[in-house]
């Protein structure tokens, strides 16, 4: 760095320029449509799922629990004109390419094509729909149009310099022309960060600096899944082991990855924690329990790989289906058999505060709150509860203990929003007709 300071200027060596560019996103299956929601959007699996059957039933999409994310041959033909509607529907006012062939692959389409809108879509008057599928439908709409249009084109420059006898490199993009990236944002799609565009060099140019530092970096651990990234571990889990020719891969199905994530948070297993804007699914200490204890075959996705290969070869009858099933005894035996003579595994124990002031239920301690441990009863209580803030308290496990026992605690020093002065009241808990928590004071009286 000295050297560099001393001399103060770096020589452009070489300057290469590519020309490039980048192809239109693939239309959405269940499966990549519930990704994009949950990362652009914040719904979960199951919220998206839920917004694309409702606008199915209203004969606005195509059918929505696919693994396709291409159309079949016999849609060509209709396909400019479907894109012409649905994208003056949107308000789509500049030129429209269509490129069919992009999307048409019969071969790459099982029991039902991408998810697209349809041309009841474009008659519908969309002002009618709940937020939510207005915002899936632009999802799903955008992408249509985004997938038949022309690539984007970019120029990619890489400049060499050297400086006080070192060699330093630069790298810029310049887009051309926007192409399908032009459609997405159209339809609400946020810019994406891009390398900064060089300006025009030539070789042998001095370019003069005033400042030149190293800087020390750090790695950073792997980040917890949000909805979308474990959804896309599920589609490719144990792919690698599982036959070609198999119906199935990963974990689960379009259909029921949703219902999977959901009944892992509703057992309290998972937690979905908010951090910055983005809700992370966390595993309580439950749910490290368990994988602890289960035997490694049952949670390894080589067994469903496994088993995939052995239905394929009981299609193609090359294994008997009563030899499949022994087989699948067999191994459940053994599992029985070595765990039995092992010590009880035991769950991390539940940590126990009262009953369910609703359904009469434990209620169990977690890391963020005291829930219900009935999956279908909504009662819960908030560590960091907006009530007991207001009054300038916090809310403990004493105070939730006596509130499930005995429907009151008495608060000491509360704080008054209005006025700023303390008080004591004993403060009542019922629980109203959504099975939340409410909350009433009865202020301690005064001696005259």
């Amino acid at each position: 760095m000295d050297r560099c300071m001393q001399e103060k200027q770096a020589i452009v060596e070489k300057v290469e320029e590519q020309n490039k560019t980048e192809k239109p996103p693939q239309l959405f299956d269940l499966t990549s449509l519930q990704r994009e929601a949950n990362r652009t959007l914040g719904y979960t699996a199951k919220q998206t799922l839920d917004y694309l059957q409702s606008l199915y039933e209203k004969k606005l999409v195509t059918y929505p629990r696919t693994d396709s994310r291409y159309l079949t041959g016999d849609m060509e033909e209709m396909l400019p004109g479907l894109c012409r509607s649905v994208a003056e529907k949107f308000g789509w006012k500049a030129e429209l390419i269509v490129n069919a062939d992009q999307v048409i692959n019969s071969s790459k389409v099982t029991d039902h094509h991408a998810v697209i809108p349809t041309r009841t879509m474009a008659e519908a008057n969309l002002d009618t729909l709940p937020k939510g599928e207005q915002e899936v439908l632009m999802l799903v709409t955008g992408r249509l149009l985004a997938s038949v249009a022309d690539p984007l084109k970019y120029t990619k420059t890489k400049v060499i310099l050297k400086a006080g006898g070192e060699t330093f490199t630069a790298s810029g993009r310049t887009v051309t022309d926007a192409g399908w990236r032009q459609i997405e944002q159209h339809f609400g799609k946020k810019k994406e960060k891009e390398a900064p565009a060089l300006p025009k060099l030539t070789e042998g140019t001095a370019l003069p600096f005033s400042k030149a530092e190293c800087r020390e970096g750090k790695t950073e651990p792997p980040k917890h899944y949000t909805e979308d990234s474990l959804l896309a571990e599920m589609e490719k889990a144990g792919a690698k082991e599982t036959p070609d020719e198999a119906e199935r891969k990963g974990l689960g199905t379009p259909t029921t990855r949703a219902a999977i994530i959901e009944k892992l948070v509703a057992k309290g297993f998972l937690d979905r924690v908010l951090d910055k804007k983005v809700k992370y699914l966390i595993p309580t200490a439950t749910g490290t329990a368990l994988i602890g204890a289960v035997p490694e075959i049952i949670k390894s996705p080589a067994m469903t790989a496994e088993w995939e290969q052995k239905l394929l070869q009981v299609e193609e009858k090359e294994l008997q289906p009563e030899e499949f099933m022994r087989e699948i005894a067999a191994m459940v035996r053994g599992i029985v058999q070595e765990n039995g003579q092992k010590e009880t595994i035991r769950m991390s124990e539940r940590k126990i505060t009262g009953k369910c002031p609703v359904c009469g239920t434990e209620v169990i301690e977690s890391q963020k709150e005291w829930f219900c441990s009935n999956a279908g009863c909504r009662f819960g209580l908030w560590k960091n509860n907006a009530y007991f803030k207001k009054i300038g308290q916090e809310l403990t496990e004493p105070m939730v203990r006596e509130l499930l026992s005995e429907g009151h605690t008495f608060l000491k020093d509360c704080l008054s929003q209005r006025t700023g002065k303390r008080y004591n009241a004993t403060l009542y808990m019922t629980a109203d007709e959504q099975q939340r928590p409410s909350f009433r004071m009865e202020f301690e009286k005064r001696n005259p």
